[in-house]
């Protein structure tokens, strides 16, 4: 799974503050090995996880989604007003 697509789950999920719902979002979106740093290779995956960093390091990527998101939305407002404006 890539960064935009975890970024698009963030849009309409809150960044989980149950470790066990967390692991399985680090794990399904591949970032699991990031934030256990010593078995995160291991099979099963069960080490430790960093989980205030892995939180911190997914709230960012949420702001970043939410920051896009209203860029993008702006962006086809303009362009709406200039196509309105051309057609006048």
């Amino acid at each position: 799974m890539s960064t935009l697509q975890l970024k698009l789950i963030l849009l309409f999920r809150s960044v989980p503050n149950d470790d066990i719902k967390l692991r399985e979002l680090l794990k399904k979106a591949g970032f699991i090995e990031r934030f256990t740093p010593y078995l995160g290779g291991a099979p099963g995956g069960r080490g430790p996880v960093r989980s205030e960093e892995a939180r911190e390091w997914l709230e960012k990527r949420r702001n970043e989604a939410i920051a896009e998101l209203t860029l993008a939305v702006a962006t086809i407002a303009m362009l709406a007003a200039i196509v309105a404006a051309v057609r006048c």
